[in-house]
């Protein structure tokens, strides 16, 4: 009993020393310290789950012979200027298919779910096409998180039932009744001294979504 108690108040020093001590022949770390590394730790990887989540990309081109057919067909009814170029992306949760072609100098993708199932289409665009008040609150929550920062890619995103979506893209593209309307903006900035890349999802007003941060690793180069 007394021993425990003597190495019980060895242990109790060691802890508000905070240093390197030899116990029982072995030399290591404080108890204390240990703990304070490990909330430090757990704090810092707290804090960047609340900021945003990884997202992980691996895209490869695919031969449209390979892409399921509802997805071909919704393709084939729309008219580009450039040809039709399939690409396949495999994700951490989920692999998607992805049309890639443009229309009027507008790079658009459209998204489908490895089945086939219509997801979204993204149109590239320049910030200042973004309507200026969305546009307003969208600056004022990228400088309120990031001191510096650059915008390396803005899209609109349309979503929503794939008929009213194709017909919107078909026929009155100022028509966007019952389709959801995102804008999806990438940015580059410093985290720890590194430079990262992070995608940040607004609604149509500019209020904030979703923020990920990107792990690309693509095996072909991505053109349009």
């Amino acid at each position: 009993m007394e021993r425990e108690f003597a190495n019980t108040l060895l242990i109790h020093k060691n802890d508000c020393e905070t240093s390197f001590k030899t116990y029982n022949g072995n030399r290591g770390v404080s108890i204390l310290l240990k703990k304070n590394i490990l909330a430090i730790s757990v704090i810092f990887l707290l804090s960047f789950q609340g900021f945003s989540q990884s997202k992980y990309e691996k895209e490869f081109r695919i031969k449209a012979k390979d892409v399921p057919s509802s997805a071909l067909a919704f393709v084939d009814s729309m008219t580009f200027d450039s040809k039709v170029k399939w690409y396949k992306e495999i994700g951490l949760n989920d692999v998607t298919i992805e049309a890639k072609a443009k229309f009027k100098n507008e790079r658009h993708s459209i998204e489908f779910s490895e089945n086939g199932i219509f997801q979204d289409v993204e149109i590239v665009v320049k910030p200042n096409q973004i309507p200026s008040d969305a546009f307003s609150k969208i600056s004022g929550i990228l400088s309120q998180r990031h001191k510096k920062h650059k915008i390396e890619k803005v899209q609109v995103q349309y979503s929503g039932d794939r008929n009213l979506v194709l017909r919107f893209l078909r026929e009155n593209r100022n028509n966007t009744n019952g389709i959801t309307i995102n804008f999806e903006v990438v940015i580059s900035t410093k985290l720890d001294g590194n430079y990262i890349m992070l995608e940040y999802l607004f609604s149509e007003t500019g209020e904030y979504v979703e923020s990920n941060q990107i792990i690309s690793k693509r095996k072909d180069t991505i053109d349009y």
